[in-house]
């Protein structure tokens, strides 16, 4: 072990080899030959040597994800050909912070777990203050560009935050335009849920970069909710910002007039109104997701009654098998340019002269979709010019060449089509339960058979279906329940109320039990997390008690667990050791901090 970087044999071709590492580049860029950035004194980069036992993960380190990915490999590495670059950090109280290189770091204590190396091993490290050398590393991670956006993004918030520093400053220290240093610190104020899940990879940037189109972290935080429980294509860039822009809705809107304001308000909704407002303006929705959440289960509910009447209209078809809806909801004397989904195994089809294109749909009876959505007075209409028919129907509708003409289907395969149609209706009839004996009896009726509407559906994991059937209630009964359902949907509407109030109390109690442990003083000696102890060391950082863990400061410990994880804390060592004995637990051994 003569050579103070290498594990394996010295080889001639690199025995003239160091650990140090080079600077970015010391040759001023004449387009910044006057800047003082490019003129400045070039700092040496030479390394001082520390033993391995020295060293240890600073909280400052820029990199906080994925760390420790592949550092098996990079032991390998370091075993076959030695530390190649040296570390980043700073010194105190007789140990030196790793600000830049922690997976090296972390390498290096895996060769010494395999019993290569002692804790005396040499460790080349680049020594600046706190804030130089956080710097140093985010440049050091940013060429080999491996870093996570993530950490890039609060790596420049950390400069930032040293006070020193500017967004034109750090864009000509890093070589990029000031408009993207300035994006990075839009990015790094993300509400921490979406900073995480790009972090995990579960978003792009560009979703990312939608929802930093807000700098409302509430309204971040709810439109990310909203995204998430989507089933198809979440957190997609233009619906992020759709969603965003709805945070700006007012009386005007078609979906507010759709709604109504008499809804709105029962449900909760209020207004941002301005007191220098003349009478009649216009009036800012405080809820606008309230708006478009009421408006999708209205057009729901109404288009069961819709569907049937468009059936029975003579412009259109009784094929009629359901309908689509813009991602928006909005149609307007245009149609729409939201992207429409086609149901599964249909293709869209748009006629301007779209009476010819209804005529062949009735007359061949073909299964269609119809477009339909909220029009700018607020009315549920349907959109005739654009429909869903199956793909294999698709020439019949839309003929690649008008000349060719098209060839109906064979009426006895229409027939034998609706025959199994008609069958399987008669059957899902057939399989209710008899109502004749029943408090049904005389009270339940079967549509016509070729209304029949009912849907297929999953019951505890059992395929089946969902029956339409009609239950008369009189008049008189219906009076009668009045008192019974005033009963029933106050309680509904208190039970809604107080599950509410619960989220919200817990919510406000995770907030303040997080704020009160960041705001101990002193901080405590131990605290306990997820049922492992911590321990602050003599620098202020915690750790656990495995002597390769990495070490956390305060703040970061806690914005980083779960707050129903943290336990209880311990103002000294021997009030947690006390506690262990009375629970009649074994003692645990503190992390050792080595001189």
């Amino acid at each position: 072990m003569n050579d103070m970087t290498s594990i394996a044999k010295p080889r001639a071709a690199r025995a003239k080899k160091t650990a140090s590492t080079t600077a970015t580049d010391a040759r001023p860029n004449a387009e910044h030959a006057a800047d003082p950035i490019s003129t400045a004194i070039v700092v040496p980069t030479a390394p001082q040597v520390f033993p391995l036992r020295t060293l240890t993960r600073a909280a400052e380190n820029v990199r906080h994800q994925r760390i420790d990915e592949d550092v098996t490999g990079l032991a390998d590495d370091i075993v076959a050909h030695g530390l190649l670059q040296s570390l980043i950090g700073y010194q105190l109280d007789g140990k030196v912070e790793i600000v830049g290189g922690g997976r090296r770091l972390a390498a290096l204590r895996e060769v010494k777990r395999r019993g290569l190396i002692d804790g005396d091993f040499p460790v080349p490290v680049l020594i600046r203050d706190i804030g130089e050398a956080v710097e140093l590393s985010l440049a050091d991670n940013l060429q080999q560009r491996t870093m996570s956006p993530v950490d890039e993004f609060l790596a420049f918030k950390a400069l930032m935050e040293h006070g020193t520093n500017s967004p034109e400053g750090l864009a000509k220290r890093f070589g990029f335009s000031e408009r993207i240093v300035k994006q990075r610190l839009r990015l790094a104020e993300l509400a921490p849920e979406i900073l995480d899940a790009l972090a995990d990879r579960d978003i792009t940037i560009d979703a990312a970069m939608a929802y930093a189109s807000s700098q409302d972290r509430d309204l971040q935080s709810k439109v990310f909710k909203v995204q998430a429980k989507r089933g198809w294509e979440p957190h997609r860039a233009n619906n992020i910002r759709h969603d965003l822009k709805m945070k700006g809705m007012s009386t005007a809107d078609p979906l507010f007039k759709f709604v109504t304001a008499e809804i709105y308000e029962r449900e909760g909704g209020g207004y941002e109104d301005d007191l220098f407002d003349e009478a009649g303006a216009e009036r800012q929705l405080t809820h606008p997701f309230l708006v478009e959440t009421k408006a999708r289960e209205m057009l729901d509910f109404q288009m069961v009654r819709v569907e049937i009447e468009l059936q029975r209209r003579d412009d259109l078809s009784p094929a009629i098998a359901g309908y689509v809806v813009p991602a928006d909801l909005r149609l307007h004397a245009y149609g729409t340019q939201s992207k429409l989904k086609a149901p599964a195994g249909f293709v869209q089809v748009e006629k301007y002269e779209h009476q010819k294109m209804w005529k062949t749909i009735r007359h061949n009876a073909i299964d269609a979709h119809v477009l339909v959505g909220i029009n700018n007075d607020g009315e549920l209409v349907a959109w005739p010019r654009t429909v869903f028919v199956p793909a294999e129907q698709k020439h019949a509708i839309a003929p690649p060449s008008e000349h060719m003409g098209y060839v109906p289907p064979d009426p006895a395969e229409i027939a034998r089509q609706e025959r199994e149609r008609g069958v399987a209706r008669w059957a899902r009839r057939l399989a209710v339960p008899k109502f004749a004996g029943t408090e049904f009896d005389g009270r339940a009726f079967w549509p016509d058979i070729f209304e029949d509407r009912s849907k297929a559906a999953v019951r505890d994991g059992v395929p089946g279906w969902l029956v339409t059937v009609q239950i008369f209630a009189p008049d008189a009964d219906i009076a009668a329940a009045m008192p019974a359902a005033e009963e029933r949907y106050d309680q509904a509407i208190a039970e809604r109320a107080a599950a509410e109030k619960a989220e919200e109390e817990a919510r406000e109690g995770e907030t303040k039990r997080r704020d009160d442990l960041l705001a101990l003083d002193p901080l405590p000696a131990v605290v306990v997390i997820d049922g492992e102890a911590w321990f602050q060391d003599e620098h202020g950082h915690y750790g656990t008690a495995d002597d390769e863990a990495d070490v956390y400061a305060w703040r970061y410990l806690i914005d980083g667990a779960e707050i129903e994880d943290i336990g209880e804390t311990y103002g000294t060592r021997e009030d947690f050791d006390a506690a262990m004995a009375a629970a009649g637990a074994e003692p645990v051994a503190a992390k050792e901090v080595e001189a």
